[in-house]
Formats: structure tokens, C-alpha cells, sequence
């Protein structure tokens, strides 16, 4: 068989293995075009995917930037409450400081009075018992009154203040009972006393001529001359001190 004739059995098979490599391409392709339609929507979900990754990540940044614009807040809030905490703290322990202060300047100024006080009241204290010294001192040396002294009322008193008369009854210390005051306390008499002015000499008149026969009897203005206008009567009763059975009872205190 020569070559360059060919048989009917491969001429009619060639149109079928033509179709069959067609057929093939385009199962090919097919398969092709849908790998990469495949691939494309592969690509597309993963695009999305990504985008929507992307979004929950923007998403959970805005959130986790809002929490933390809260937190901060929150912080700056607690950061401002703790300072006013602290400047309210700082005031009540400065007016308590204050306070203290204050208090402890009373104590010591009530300290400081009550030292001048007693230093004043035992000052006091002393002048007085010093006054008290010097008065007993002058009290002990004053002389009892003048005139004789009574066996059981004692020596007699005028009082220098209001006037009474009474008796000391022989105590320390001659007290009027009137006025309560202590005898011993009068006050001095002036030591300059003023001279009691002379009396010019009286001049007697001419007694006018008598008879011989008269006799001349003295009168009574020559008696008071003579006598210097005393009472020369003795004492009827010739007593030095008062009667005990007359005696008041002022004279008896």
C-alpha cells in the first residue's frame, strides 16, 4: 500500500478524533474558565474576608480608642476628685492646725494669766501680811488710854470714830462694839498744836466809894476770876471708877 493513499477506516476516523480534541479544549477551557471564575471568587471572598477584616479591625480600633477616650476620662474624673480630696484633706488638717494653734495660744495666754494672777494674789498677799506685821508692830507700841484700869472691865474707851464709851473687858485687842473698830488704829493727834491765844489781864473798874461801915464782900465775877472759871466743888462722890451696879451695857462690852 503506498502511503500516499489512505484507507476509508482512518479517513472517517479523522473527523471523530477532531471533534474528540475539540471536545476536549472545550471541556478544557471550560474547566480552565471555571478554575478561574474559582479563583476569582476564591480571590473575591478573600478581598471580603479582608475588607471585613479590615473593618472589624477598624471597628475593634474606634472601640478600643473609645474605651480608652472613657478610661481616660474616667481617670481624668478620678485624678480630679483626688486632688479636690486632697485640697478639701489639706484644708480641714490646716483649720485643724489652725484650731490647734489657736487653742494652744488661749492655754497659753489663760497660762500666762493665771500666773500674773497668782503672782498678783500672792503679792497681795504678802503687802497685806506685810501691812498686817507693820500694823501689829505700831498696834503694840500705841499706849493703853490714860486713867486707871478697871479690875474686871478693864480699861475705858472712847471710841475715835463714832463716839461710844465701853470698856475693853481686859482683851488683846479693844474692839468698839458699835462700829467694830480696833482702838488701836487712831489716828495720831497733830503734833503741831496752835498756842491758845493769851488773854489780855482784865482790868477792874473802881469800886465806887463806900461807907465805912460796909464791909466789902468779894463778888461773884472776882470768884470765877480767882478760880479761872472752874467749878471747885469736890466730888460728892469721890469715886475714881463708875458705879458697877450702874453701869450700861455698853459699858459692860
Amino acid at each position: 500500500m503506498s502511503p500516499t493513499k489512505k484507507s476509508p477506516k482512518k479517513a472517517a476516523s479523522r473527523p471523530k478524533a477532531s471533534a474528540k480534541v475539540s471536545a476536549a479544549k472545550k471541556k478544557a477551557a471550560a474547566k480552565k474558565k471555571a478554575a478561574a471564575k474559582k479563583k476569582a471568587a476564591a480571590t473575591a471572598k478573600k478581598k471580603a474576608a479582608s475588607a471585613k477584616k479590615k473593618a472589624a479591625a477598624k471597628k475593634k480600633a474606634a472601640a478600643k480608642k473609645k474605651a480608652a477616650a472613657v478610661v481616660k476620662k474616667k481617670a481624668a474624673a478620678a485624678k480630679k476628685k483626688a486632688a479636690a480630696e486632697a485640697a478639701k484633706k489639706k484644708a480641714a488638717l490646716l483649720a485643724e492646725k489652725k484650731a490647734a494653734a489657736l487653742e494652744a495660744k488661749r492655754k497659753l495666754e489663760a497660762e500666762k494669766k493665771a500666773k500674773a494672777e497668782e503672782a498678783a494674789r500672792k503679792k497681795e498677799e504678802q503687802a497685806a501680811a506685810v501691812a498686817l506685821k507693820k500694823l501689829e508692830r505700831a498696834r503694840a507700841k500705841v499706849p493703853p488710854p490714860p486713867g486707871p484700869r478697871h479690875p474686871t472691865r478693864g480699861y475705858k474707851y472712847s471710841c475715835f470714830a463714832c463716839g461710844q464709851k465701853f470698856y475693853d473687858m481686859n482683851r488683846p485687842e479693844p474692839t468698839c462694839p458699835s462700829c467694830n473698830e480696833d482702838q488701836r488704829d487712831r489716828p495720831p493727834a497733830s503734833s503741831t498744836t496752835t498756842p491758845a491765844p493769851r488773854k489780855a489781864p482784865a482790868v477792874r473798874p473802881m469800886a465806887p466809894l463806900l461807907d465805912e461801915e460796909e464791909e466789902l464782900a468779894p463778888s461773884e465775877t472776882e470768884t470765877t476770876e480767882v478760880t479761872g472759871g472752874q467749878d471747885l466743888t469736890p466730888d460728892p462722890g469721890g469715886a475714881i471708877f463708875d458705879d458697877p451696879g450702874q453701869a450700861t451695857d455698853t459699858d459692860e462690852i
